[in-house]
C-alpha cells in the first residue's frame, strides 16, 4: 500500500528541519536555498515538534481548603534599607505615614532641582 501524501510531506520536512539543523544557516538564507517558503518551514517546525513536557503526571486531586488571613498592613522600604509596616486597620496611622511619605519626596525632588 503506498505512503499517504501527507506522510511522505512529513518525511521530507523532518529531512529538510534536519538538515537545518545542521546548516548552521538563518532560517531566510535556509528556505531561500531548498526552495520553500518561510511560513510553511515554520509551520512544519510547529506541526512535527514533540509534543510538551507536562510538569507533573497526575491530574489535580481537587480543590483544597483554603482559609484567607486579615492583611497585616502596608509594607514600605526605603532607599537606606528601612522596613515600615503599617497597619491597615489603623487608618490614621496609615493617612499620617502616606502624607510624611510624600512630603519627604516633595523635598528630596526640589533638592534635586537646586543642585
Amino acid at each position: 500500500m503506498a505512503r499517504s501524501l501527507s506522510a511522505t510531506k512529513a518525511d521530507e520536512w523532518q529531512r529538510r528541519l534536519a538538515r537545518f539543523q545542521r546548516s548552521q544557516r538563518t532560517v531566510a538564507t535556509f528556505c531561500r536555498q531548498e526552495g520553500v517558503s518561510a511560513p510553511s518551514f515554520y509551520l512544519w517546525r510547529k506541526r512535527l515538534a514533540p509534543p510538551p513536557k507536562h510538569e507533573c503526571s497526575e491530574a489535580p486531586a481537587g480543590f483544597r481548603p483554603v482559609r484567607l488571613l486579615p492583611s497585616v498592613g502596608v509594607g514600605v522600604q526605603l532607599p537606606g534599607g528601612t522596613q515600615l509596616v503599617v497597619p491597615t486597620t489603623d487608618a490614621e496611622s496609615l493617612r499620617l505615614v502616606i502624607e510624611t511619605l510624600a512630603r519627604v519626596d516633595a523635598a528630596r525632588i526640589s533638592e534635586a532641582r537646586s543642585c
